[in-house]
């Protein structure tokens, strides 16, 4: 029996050294996300205190009551879009400047793969059993090498960045939940950078609610701390919520704006 455990485990050791992509590709079918929940067609508004605060305090468009980013993402073809609903009409350039701070938070919607997240990075083995190593093959990244380090139940436990200079360290924290079938649930995830004299601190408490019945993120708590060496500097913390609410799922919106979006510019063709 020792001997056939032995044997077992050198074969999912070799496995995994052979076949790194197959590995995480392993792990992602073990995530849960609307997508592997099937939901094909959703529109979901998110509200950030933070965003609002900075919009009010530039009086550039008077006091805003509600800023809202409404998202639509369809599955087939894979398609997103983001509406910022609250300003006036124009101000094009603020308001693609204000999408692009609320793009972080989609990953947490529409989790990218690995592939695509390290694009132009090539995945081979590490020097331990459970760590997967993601090297620029391109030569422009910034940051060379990712470490990738799973624990014993293949879990991704800290994603490293080898840099030149300085620190950067991802750790995600998954659990089981009701609503997940059995999948692993994002619930944390603290991102450590430094460099330079300056360190920056993220921390984000995902919570989640339901709509249509199917398990949904609704709240993001995110809690940021920057320091720097000078010792005139003060350190800076700064908290914000982010709500996700007003879900529309497999209802067929999104595919409805999208349609619309493309009808609008073969006229404006």
């Amino acid at each position: 029996m020792k001997l056939a455990l032995i044997c077992l485990f050198l074969i999912t050791g070799t496995a995994f050294a052979q076949d790194p992509n197959a590995y995480l590709k392993n792990f992602e079918s073990k995530i849960y996300s609307l997508k592997s929940k099937g939901v094909k067609d959703f529109v979901v508004d998110i509200e950030s205190s933070r965003i609002t605060r900075q919009v009010n305090d530039q009086q550039i468009f008077g006091k805003i009551e509600s800023l809202i980013f409404r998202v639509y993402w369809t599955a087939a073809p894979e398609r997103v879009a983001i509406e910022v609903v609250g300003l006036p009409e124009g101000f094009k350039e603020v308001k693609e400047d204000l999408k692009a701070s609320v793009l972080p938070l989609l990953d947490h919607l529409i989790p990218q793969t690995f592939s695509q997240k390290f694009v132009g990075y090539k995945f081979s083995q590490g020097p331990n059993q459970r760590e997967i190593i993601a090297q620029d093959t391109t030569g422009i990244a910034p940051i060379p090498s990712f470490s990738l380090k799973f624990d014993s139940s293949d879990k991704l436990v800290n994603v490293t960045g080898n840099k030149a200079i300085g620190t950067l360290v991802v750790t995600p924290v998954y659990a089981k939940e009701v609503f997940a079938d059995g999948k692993w649930v994002l619930t944390e995830e603290a991102t450590n950078s430094s460099e330079n004299g300056y360190s920056l601190s993220i921390r984000k408490i995902l919570n989640y609610g339901k709509a249509n019945g199917i398990g949904v993120l609704e709240e993001v708590e995110i809690t940021t701390d920057q320091k720097f060496q000078s010792p005139e500097a003060k350190p800076v913390k700064l908290k914000e919520t982010v709500s996700f609410k007003n879900y529309k799922i497999n209802e067929g919106v999104a595919l409805k704006f999208f349609l619309g979006e493309t009808k609008s510019n073969q006229v404006a063709e």
